[in-house]
């Protein structure tokens, strides 16, 4: 079940990041890396940190996450302009 689970975030994820894509302009490879880059960065990474902090975990597992998140997003964004 968790691996259906984050199948279906990563579609929604992937698709509103086409979405604003889209309204921005963004249809090279390289825009669209620098900018998955930025939204897993700024977005969802201080997210993933409050909801870490609050839960008492230790600060690393907020750097795998994030690490984890970035590197997500940045592939989405590399991969989007493609199609």
């Amino acid at each position: 079940m968790p691996f259906l689970l984050s199948g279906i975030a990563m579609l929604l994820v992937a698709g509103m990041m086409r979405h604003v894509f889209a309204l921005s302009g963004i249809d090279g490879v390289s825009e669209g890396a620098v900018s998955g880059f930025g939204i897993g960065l700024f977005f969802i990474s201080p997210w993933i940190m409050i909801n870490n902090a609050y839960g008492g975990r230790p600060f690393r597992l907020t750097l795998i996450d994030g690490g984890y998140v970035v590197i997500g997003c940045t592939v989405i964004g590399l991969v989007l302009p493609l199609f």
